[in-house]
């Protein structure tokens, strides 16, 4: 009987890490529309409690790049997981109004999902047949993260509290840190060298060239992304607060009652619900078929429109445009990482990929302080998404710097099982 393949073990456990990494990186947006309440504070007084983890999400990437190096992409991923978990655990158990001990905890959530993207991507693209097609499925996963962070607090807020938001996810995540730390001691996960690919030099010149033009246009999709993540919310609020509350009525008038945040979470899981098989899709179908270059390039240029409908439309204009958004988003963010793992030596993959988050990452306190900004000065984001989509058109004009090709992948063996200890 032919033995299970262990790249579909560690594609699994880093789907997994992908969806409970951004569902509890993000899901303080929405807990925060609760928060302000209990709490009697402004909601975005709050929201700039997370800009120091926001900061440690990005910075905290390289340093977790060099310990995967050194101590293995698995046993780090058994890390994040139980570091997240006890993090998030800590976040729910802070006593009433007391934003110091908050926004330490937020720390530990931003410091320990860190390590995800450092580790996880380029675990699954050295271990996959296919990378494409893994990248989908893993995006896939990481979308469904983003879309539960709106349900997840949404529904656990209305049929218990908002602790209960954060405890929930922090003991899910422990769990399955644990289910994977007892297989890799019975040797059933482990790790390989990144396979060659025909027309790919790494190192060198060319990896010079491709960090750094995507080090300016994953900076600026950085800011773009976090904007869209933690805006949306607010953007619904005001945009379809007439169609919630006659949502809501009716439902009250059947004996349902529900709290505004349920749907405007709901709203937000929309967008990542789409993008997720859509993104699954463009896995085997776009980036396995057509150049990288001409894929990344299109999507850039598209995101200009989005950013457009999210500045200037009505509430289902705006909802379209924050699909498009994670929709383009989703094109553009696994052929940053193949691009990566292709030109970067496999021995320093995990730095590769510290480097690449430090930059994407550590962008977004610009986006989350920018929305605090622009929210209390004028009320609304749409002068935000309006400079969003004149970044758009840079993003795009720089992506044109890219090396060419596609290139293609020259299999390697089947990677390693962790010898057993």
């Amino acid at each position: 009987m032919k033995s299970p393949d262990p790249g579909r073990r560690v594609l699994l456990f880093s789907s997994i890490g992908h969806a409970l990494m951004h569902l509890m990186t993000a899901f303080y947006a929405v807990i925060v529309l609760t928060l302000a309440i209990a709490w009697k504070l402004p909601a975005e007084d709050l929201l700039r409690l997370y800009a120091p983890a926001s900061i440690l999400l990005g910075v905290m990437s390289l340093p977790a790049g060099w310990a995967s190096d050194r101590f293995g992409a698995p046993a780090m991923m058994v890390v994040m997981f139980a570091g997240l978990g006890l993090s998030s655990i800590a976040c729910g158990l802070v006593p009433t109004g007391d934003t110091f001990a908050l926004s330490l905890a937020l720390c530990g959530i931003g410091a320990f999902g860190a390590i995800y993207h450092s580790v996880g991507i380029g675990w699954v693209i050295r271990t996959a047949r296919e990378q494409g097609y893994a990248m989908g499925v893993n995006g896939l996963w990481g979308s469904a993260g983003l879309a539960l962070y709106g349900i997840v607090p949404g529904v656990l807020i209305t049929l218990a509290s908002w602790r209960a938001a954060f405890i929930v996810p922090g003991i899910v995540c422990i769990a399955v840190g644990a289910v994977l730390f007892v297989e890799i001691r019975r040797g059933r996960i482990g790790d390989r060298p990144m396979p060659t690919t025909h027309g790919v030099t790494n190192g060198g010149r060319n990896f010079w060239r491709v960090f750094s033009v995507l080090s300016v246009t994953m900076a600026l999709e950085g800011i773009t992304w976090a904007a869209v993540m933690f805006g949306a919310a607010l953007v619904f609020q005001q945009r379809l607060g007439d169609q919630i509350a006659w949502l809501r009525d009716s439902l009250t008038s059947w004996g349902f009652v529900t709290q505004a945040v349920l749907w405007v979470g709901l709203a937000t899981s929309m967008i990542y619900i789409v993008s997720g098989v859509a993104q699954y899709a463009m896995g085997r179908r776009v980036i396995d078929r057509y150049p990288l270059k001409t894929t990344y390039v299109v999507a850039s240029a598209l995101q200009v429109g989005a950013m457009l409908a999210l500045a200037m439309g009505n509430g289902y204009v705006a909802l379209a445009g924050a699909i498009a958004s994670a929709i383009l988003s989703s094109a553009a963010g696994p052929v940053e990482n193949i691009l990566i793992a292709r030109y970067t030596p496999s021995r320093y993959h995990g730095l590769g990929f510290g480097a690449k988050f430090v930059v994407a990452l550590g962008a977004s306190p610009i986006a989350i302080l920018a929305i605090a900004w622009v929210q209390e000065s004028t009320g609304s984001l749409e002068l935000l998404f309006l400079g969003l989509a004149a970044t758009s058109v840079v993003i795009t004009l720089v992506a044109l710097l890219l090396p060419g090709g596609r290139g293609q992948e020259v299999r390697s063996p089947a990677p390693q099982a962790a010898p057993a200890e």
